[in-house]
């Protein structure tokens, strides 16, 4: 139709131009009357048609324009009277470098007739899409007098075009390029970096933590998270380079030329630094890491999505580290992916035959030494790998979309276990069962834990269940409803791995849970380590006036279990205590009688006072022995600093009597960490040499009560320390530290 309307109005103009040609020729008067009536209404015709029409002189040098119509002022702007004897030409401005133009340009040199769509501005600057029809107007010899050329206004149609392009091409939330965009990119990004010798780098960036985000606080705070993600990615990186989003939480950042792969290290480590940064979103402040795949290549590759695969997989490596962290593609990524994609498989079975199992480690009551709880840790004996790591055996259940089934298994085969304990006649010990982050976001959770109840008839006060400070990210609220709706069913909650994320203080005093399990990294060196000592104390005395009981985890060793008794800690669980086991062990393991016992002095009625020795020379504390051994002391020696911090953990210790030079830290280094530790004691340094600066700083600070000489007298020395134990005798009934 539209081929149609034209090939009218070409012939129509004919007619006009031909019927002008006569007018100027000079015919007889009578005849000229009768063509400008004819020509008048051509030209009203012409004027009244909706599309732009010029007429061009093809006989006069540059082709001036010898008629335009009122559609052409409307859609340029441009009176016919500011156009006649110009070339169409300077409609397109500067703009000339456009391939209709070249098409124009070489169907005139033919005489012939073309459409071409061009870019044409208005008198006001503004651009305008010509659909272009120009067609030649040939004389009576046959030779082309005139072109006539109609102009369609196709601004809209182009902008929607555009749209339809962009929108193709570019993710629409965030504007940045899509997965097809990015793929023609790539693979431009390879032929340049084969054909000049270059590198590129693709980096995967996939979002730590955004999904409880967006599930807790709906969609529009997700979109306007990622949008502003996008910004600031794209912040990060030059202007030629380009940030797509492939979907959901997961960006590509691909460096065309990095030039070397540390480059693309530099790139990754400010990405990671932006996306760090707090977001306000609405009233919310919102915390967001993220987890970073590199692949570097020469673009030698018969697939460039290759690329992206092995970034993938690299960012899969970073998520294993422990997330908000860069890991680089190497070629054993590709076995290690098949062996996590073959124990996804092999754990599906496990699931269908029941080949999993449950270990059991008891926690201790610090008071009564009693069997309080029990820890149910999930096991996979692997039949050609063996036991799989409990952090391994999770990750690939969620990666395989298992960890909905594995937890319902879990939880009913612990409250089975413990319904059977409880018929046995151990009544009174829970079960601890720990849920995970993800399995804590499913709506069915409250179901599950009914149905396990419900289905092994175990009372719910039985049933404890630990989850991590994790949950709270993104959505407290949403979290502490859900706790709130556990303990309704009766079950306890206890908040594990205490004192490692960011949200436990803030949130602590109104968290519905009856327990906290101080995670295992304070605990390691607690006898040692002033800060983590303090940690723990402090954890402690928040939790006893928040009306909660406080779990310590990994206790291994006699002196953490007695340091922590001696700080108040109520429950203990660790290889000090037991090792996981089967149920069979257990068994055993309940019937036998445990005598813990207490720290040495702690019940002090008749005891004597007690005497610690640090020097590195055992001939050394064998004559301070002599000496003091008279006076009835309870005296305990070492040799070395590490040695006497475990005395220090397992015994009531008053005064402490170190040798200024030692090989692993000098005497005032360790009675400072001794004062920090251990406020009441009484401490002196032992020297056989005068630095007094070191001396008399550690006097003046209070780490040190007494200095005294190698050789000592024997007579002074017993009077030093019994005034030392006065002092520390005075320093406990007043409550104060030395």
């Amino acid at each position: 139709m539209i081929e149609e309307a034209k090939e009218k109005i070409s012939d129509y103009l004919r007619l006009a131009v031909a019927q002008i040609a006569r007018v100027l020729s000079g015919q007889s008067v009578s005849r000229q009357r009768g063509a400008e009536q004819q020509l008048h209404l051509f030209r009203h015709g012409l004027d009244s048609a909706r599309n732009g029409i010029v007429i061009c002189d093809a006989l006069e040098k540059d082709m001036p324009i010898v008629f335009a119509n009122s559609a052409f002022e409307r859609m340029t702007g441009y009176a016919p009277a500011e156009v006649l004897g110009r070339n169409c030409r300077f409609l397109q401005r500067d703009d000339g470098d456009q391939p209709g133009l070249a098409e124009l340009r070489d169907s005139l040199r033919r005489q012939d007739g073309v459409t071409v769509v061009l870019r044409n501005y208005r008198r006001d600057g503004s651009l305008i899409w010509n659909e272009l029809s120009i067609s030649p107007i040939r004389n009576e010899r046959g030779l082309v007098s005139h072109y006539v050329g109609v102009l369609n206004d196709v601004t809209e149609q182009k902008r929607c075009e555009t749209e339809l392009n962009h929108n193709f091409h570019h993710d629409r939330l965030t504007g940045l390029p899509n997965r097809s965009l990015l793929e023609e990119r790539l693979a431009a990004a390879c032929t340049a970096a084969r054909t000049r010798g270059g590198r590129l780098a693709v980096l995967f960036v996939d979002l730590d933590g955004f999904k409880p985000i967006n599930d807790s606080m709906g969609h529009k705070v997700g979109d306007e998270l990622l949008v502003e993600v996008a910004r600031r990615m794209t912040g990060q990186v030059r202007s030629g380079d380009t940030v797509a989003r492939m979907g959901g939480d997961e960006f590509i950042v691909l460096l065309a030329g990095p030039g070397r792969q540390e480059d693309a290290l530099c790139v990754a480590e400010r990405v990671l630094q932006a996306l760090a940064l707090p977001y306000e979103i609405g009233h919310n402040e919102l915390h967001l890491t993220a987890s970073i795949g590199i692949a570097t290549s020469d673009g030698c590759l018969d697939d460039p999505a290759k690329l992206l695969q092995q970034a993938d997989l690299a960012m899969y490596r970073a998520k294993q580290q422990g997330r908000n962290n860069f890991q680089c593609y190497t070629s054993n990524l590709d076995e290690e992916t098949r062996q996590r994609l073959e124990l996804r498989n092999d754990l599906r079975r496990a699931i269908e035959q029941d080949a999993l199992e449950l270990y059991y480690q008891p926690q201790i009551d610090g008071r009564s030494g009693r069997v309080v709880a029990i820890e149910a840790l999930l096991r996979w004996n692997h039949p050609e790998r063996g036991f799989i790591p409990p952090a391994e055996l999770v990750q690939a259940a969620e990666d395989a979309g298992q960890i909905g089934p594995l937890s319902a298994w879990v939880l009913h085969a612990a409250c089975a276990f413990n319904n059977r304990l409880l018929k046995e006649g151990q009544a009174n010990v829970a079960v601890a069962v720990n849920i995970s982050g993800a399995l804590f976001r499913m709506d069915n959770l409250l179901g599950m834990v009914r149905a396990a109840l419900e289905r092994s008839t175990l009372p719910a006060a039985l049933l404890e269940l630990e989850i991590t400070e994790s949950v709270f990210l993104g959505n407290a609220e949403g979290a502490i409803a859900t706790l709130q709706a556990l303990r309704e069913l009766g079950v306890k909650v206890v908040l594990d791995d205490f004192g490692t994320g960011l949200s436990s203080l803030n949130n602590l005093k109104r968290l519905p849970i009856n327990k906290v399990k101080v995670d295992r990294s304070f605990i390691k060196t607690i006898i040692s380590d002033r800060h983590d000592a303090a940690v723990m104390q402090g954890i402690i005395s928040l939790a006893h006036h928040l009306q909660l009981q406080v779990v310590a985890e990994g206790v291994e060793t006699e002196a953490q279990y007695h340091f922590l008794k001696k700080i108040q800690c109520d429950c203990f669980q660790g290889y000090f205590l037991a090792y996981p086991m089967p149920y069979e062990d257990l068994e055993l393991f309940l019937r036998k009688p445990r005598e813990l016992g207490s720290p040495v002095g702690e019940e002090s009625g008749g005891k004597p006072p007690t005497l610690l020795l640090l020097d590195d020379e055992e001939n050394i504390l064998r004559a301070l022995t002599r000496v003091l051994r008279r006076d009835r002391y309870e005296i305990l020696v070492a040799t070395n600093a590490h040695a006497a911090l475990e005395i220090l953990a397992m015994n009531e210790v008053q005064v402490i009597i170190s040798d200024q030079r030692m090989p692993e830290m000098s005497g005032t280094e360790f009675l400072s960490r001794v004062k920090d530790l251990y406020p009441d004691t009484v401490r002196i340094v032992l020297s056989g040499y005068t630095d007094l600066k070191t001396i008399t700083d550690a006097i003046n600070q209070g780490e040190v009560y007494k200095f005294l000489l190698k050789p000592w007298d024997d007579d002074n020395l017993r009077s030093v320390v019994a005034q030392a134990f006065r002092q520390a005798a005075q320093v406990q009934n007043a409550g104060g530290g030395a």
